[in-house]
């Protein structure tokens, strides 16, 4: 099968740099907000297990279910959590996406970011009430919403670079409208010696971008109020 990951996953967490210290900051802010005495908590999209490790570093005794799909992005979570023999007790990571797998029966948080654009309002609508049906009264979901905000032509442009030693790893990403909320995105991700090209893999793939008014709407149907933490962040918390 392939992998459309399989070109991400590369360089995944020095690409993924400009925008960790955001994640971390509403990951902090969630905190407060975990409830891991009422369940595990559930990492959806755990891509090279960050946020997976963050949660078993910052909340003792807690459990964490991540589902991640994609093997290479699983191959790095699972690399991680290697390093971590204390760990093995308290996670499970599954290789399906969020409808193939069984879900806990409660949870006590989820974190859903860089994931909610691979579902259309349909598949968003019945993630929401997944998650509503399975949040004590006062949990909390994160989610992020990928800019633009709403889909409009992207011009191929930089997204991140870093360097390692005598190399450069970087990212160029690009967007055209494909109806409704969609956008198609095509990303390039480049090992560099200097000008040259050592390495050079592009995926493309489509993702939503709804308007965070609709996603709203969508949440306070199944009894989640969604509130704004930073340009690209959000909670979504299960109301009593």
């Amino acid at each position: 099968m392939s992998d459309p990951y399989a070109a991400t996953a590369g360089a995944y967490d020095l690409l993924n740099a400009p925008w960790r210290s955001a994640q971390v900051a509403a990951l902090e802010r969630l905190r407060p907000l975990l409830r891991p005495d009422a369940g595990p908590i559930l990492d959806v999209g755990a891509g090279s297990g960050l946020n997976t490790a963050w949660v078993l570093q910052n909340l003792p005794g807690s459990q964490v279910v991540a589902l991640e799909p994609s093997p290479a992005m699983r191959a790095l979570s699972l690399s991680r959590i290697a390093g971590h023999p204390d760990w093995y007790e308290r996670v499970t990571v599954r290789p399906e996406d969020f409808f193939a797998a069984t879900l806990p029966p409660r949870l006590g948080g989820a974190i859903l970011l860089g994931v909610l654009g691979h579902f259309d309002a349909g598949e968003r609508a019945a993630v929401f009430a997944e998650l509503a049906d399975r949040l004590p009264d006062g949990g909390a979901a994160l989610i992020d919403l990928q800019q633009p905000e709403r889909p409009e032509a992207v011009p191929a442009a930089t997204m991140a670079s870093s360097r390692v030693g005598e190399l450069e790893y970087r990212l160029i990403g690009e967007a055209i409208p494909a109806g409704g909320d969609r956008l198609q995105w095509r990303m390039t991700y480049l090992g560099l010696d200097g000008e040259r090209v050592l390495t050079e893999e592009t995926t493309e793939h489509i993702y939503h971008h709804p308007a965070p008014a609709v996603v709203a709407d969508e949440a306070a149907a199944v009894g989640l109020g969604m509130e704004r933490l930073a340009d690209t962040t959000y909670w979504l918390l299960r109301r009593a």
